[in-house]
């Protein structure tokens, strides 16, 4: 039998404004989106809420963007890189579909750049990564 995977649960925006899509540059990791790990105490047994609440605060905290978060439409593991600062954690993540709601982007210093791409530019961005995959099925879905 399998040993039990030990993983963190973490959480990505694929934040909508005018029909693009925001992208986050990792300086280490490359392509990324706004998200992250639910932290201790956040998750509430039977509140469905506890999965929107803290995509929301990683989203403000990342880019100052408050958005509106909808249904999941993909998963997938990810094991951080070398030299990254999650390194060698795995962490289980949920993509959801989200939409910008108000303010100004600002980077966090864990993103190094930014870019809003659509159906027609986001292959421009190919890295090869899990990351980009899931961009893919957003496009496609």
């Amino acid at each position: 039998m399998k040993e039990d995977a030990l993983f963190y649960v973490g959480q990505k925006a694929f934040i909508e404004k005018d029909g693009k899509v925001l992208i986050l540059f990792d300086p280490i990791e490359g392509l990324d989106f706004p998200g992250g790990k639910i932290q201790e105490g956040e998750a509430k047994d039977g509140d469905a809420s506890s999965l929107i609440l803290p995509l929301q605060r990683e989203v403000r905290e990342e880019t100052g963007l408050e958005i509106e978060v909808f249904n999941p439409f993909a998963v997938w593991y990810h094991e951080m890189p070398k030299g990254h600062r999650n390194y060698p954690k795995m962490v289980y993540l949920v993509a959801f579909r989200s939409r910008y709601v108000s303010g100004e982007l600002t980077l966090s210093d864990e993103h190094n750049n930014f870019r809003w791409v659509d159906k027609n530019d986001y292959k421009e961005i190919d890295d090869g990564s899990d990351y980009f995959d899931v961009l893919e099925k957003y496009f496609n879905s």
